[in-house]
């Protein structure tokens, strides 16, 4: 499958893209390697792409005055990349997004992605839905951090992400729950060995 077939079949998914609208997402993205330990976006500096995960694994993280990350989301095979608030606002990113692995993505000028929108309607629309998906995402995440014990954030984990907790170190599955790594260990002890 070319790298533009998957694009073109997770868009279809959110609706059903004409064939001759999905031929113009050939010469707007581009591919993008990034080397684990690459960033698609660094804090402080300004974003301009939108980045669409073929194959690879990264991860969103905030970083704070003494050093210490925060992680925010995983993204995997087929998840868009984007630190949104730094195009829209024209500020510089609050978070980083590093390769955690080899990367490959297919990625589109955010001045590209504006005039795609503007061409046609179901542009608009599938946008709209990955905004809302996103969204929706966001929101579950703050309640699970707010509401849930340690426990419950990664029984979510392990649901959200059912195979990437084999590919991830065990601190950035700590750092997205928002516990050390030896709670973790803890709680894996207690849910695997009952």
């Amino acid at each position: 499958m070319t790298h533009f077939k998957q694009l073109s079949e997770v868009l279809r998914k959110y609706y059903d893209i004409p064939d001759y609208e999905l031929k113009k997402i050939n010469c707007l993205f581009y591919p993008c390697e990034l080397k684990k330990g690459e960033f698609f976006v660094r804090s402080g500096f300004m974003a301009d792409s939108i980045g669409f995960t073929v194959s690879g694994l990264l991860r969103y993280y905030y970083t704070d005055r003494n050093g210490v990350e925060y992680t925010k989301a995983f993204a995997a095979e087929n998840d868009f990349v984007v630190s949104y608030a730094s195009m829209l606002l024209k500020q510089p990113s609050a978070f980083s997004i590093e390769a955690l692995e080899n990367s490959v993505l297919l990625c589109i000028k955010y001045s590209d992605w504006e005039k795609l929108l503007d061409s046609l309607p179901c542009w608009n629309i599938v946008a709209r839905k990955i905004v809302e998906k996103v969204y929706i995402m966001k929101q579950l995440r703050e309640r699970e951090l707010l509401l849930e014990d340690a426990q419950s954030r990664y029984i979510h984990f392990m649901e959200q992400y059912p195979s990437l907790h084999k590919r991830l170190k065990q601190h950035y599955i700590a750092s997205y729950l928002g516990i050390s790594p030896v709670s973790l260990s803890r709680i894996r002890r207690k849910m695997y060995n009952h």
